[in-house]
């Protein structure tokens, strides 16, 4: 069986998917493994993986810092538009499903605190849950902000553009 620091290690040399299959025999050995489940998440590309393993490190250990930074730095950030002109985004809608594995939805929190969590095999196949979003929720920002925003900053790159010409061309002319 594969140890952390040989997957940290595998990650470290740029073996990824070494280092992933290694991070996943591991939880599948020890489903309670945080530090395997965070290392997962290391190696992993796609947000929604990655949320899965925080979500299930928290369910391990709910006051896991990483985890929630990590959680964290997934979530969208805010539009500066949207702030500026105190525009709320719209609320995702929610996953179809629950992405975590079957096996560790089993596990309470007193079976987390013992040893005797029975082991069970992850399933092989992986499926894609994206959230249902059309194209025209993606950018939801006004256009009439928008265009207003443009206008106002043409304009004041113009009047900061023309002083510096009419500061030029008045030292130039008395010098």
């Amino acid at each position: 069986m594969p140890t952390i620091a040989e997957a940290k290690e595998a990650a470290d040399q740029g073996a990824i998917q070494q280092s992933r299959l290694m991070y996943e025999t591991i939880i599948q050995e020890n489903p309670r493994d945080e530090e395997a489940w965070l290392g997962l998440a290391d190696v992993l590309t796609e947000a929604e993986d990655k949320r899965v393993c925080y979500n299930n490190v928290l369910k391990i250990n709910k006051k896991s810092r990483i985890a929630k930074e990590g959680l964290r730095s997934l979530d969208p950030q805010m539009d500066p538009l949207r702030a500026a002109f105190d525009i709320e985004a719209p609320e995702p809608e929610p996953l179809e499903e629950d992405t975590s594995p079957e096996w560790l939805d089993e596990i309470t929190e007193d079976e987390v605190a013992t040893d005797s969590v029975p082991v069970k095999k992850q399933k092989k196949k992986k499926k894609k849950i994206r959230a249902k979003t059309s194209s025209s929720e993606q950018s939801d920002t006004p256009t009439p902000i928008l265009v207003a925003f443009g206008l106002a900053l043409s304009v004041v790159v113009f009047a900061i553009g023309s002083g510096v010409v009419y500061f030029l061309l008045s030292s130039i002319s008395s010098g």
